[in-house]
């Protein structure tokens, strides 16, 4: 498929957004739509989209389907360290998700490292975040990474945070 793309780059950010529609439309199992529009969330930089998930005929989810934020991100703390994030947000998940959600903090995976709740008394939300274990972060950033193996990592990691649903 060619060489991986430099996260690193704020150029390359438009060849993100196509990279994880790829990985989205590759997630074996689950109907996924992105419906991020950068003007709403610009705080949520360098790059990501929110994504709904179709949960098939049933009419329980007519109304509620699930949705989640997967993004690429950059912590200050001694060095700028790189992340790549999936979170589910309570506002945006039926109840019944997010109760099933609740009993995976503390856990790991193969691609995720574990899984942590954040509650924010200011917006009065909570938040389930899956972070990119830091092997496939390294991996996933480095610009001489072939582009399907960034493809695979990005699949593997929002497929196995979409089990926990």
């Amino acid at each position: 498929m060619g060489k991986g793309i430099n996260l690193a780059l704020t150029k390359s950010l438009v060849d993100f957004d196509e990279l994880l529609d790829n990985a989205l439309k590759a997630v074996p199992g689950k109907k996924l739509s992105p419906v991020y529009d950068p003007g709403e969330d610009s705080w949520r930089v360098p790059g990501g989209k929110y994504v709904e998930m179709n949960m098939g005929d049933d009419e329980n989810y007519e109304a509620e389907k699930p949705m989640f934020w997967v993004g690429l991100g950059w912590r200050k703390k001694e060095k700028r360290e790189s992340f790549l994030w999936l979170e589910f947000d309570a506002e945006s998940c039926p109840a019944k998700n997010w109760e099933k959600l609740i009993k995976f903090i503390g856990t790991s995976g193969k691609y995720y490292r574990e899984i942590d709740l954040e509650f924010s008394q200011l917006y009065m939300n909570a938040w389930i975040h899956f972070f990119l274990k830091e092997e496939y972060v390294k991996q996933f950033y480095d610009e001489n990474i072939d582009l399907n193996a960034q493809k695979e990592i990005l699949t593997g990691f929002i497929s196995e945070a979409l089990e926990k649903i």
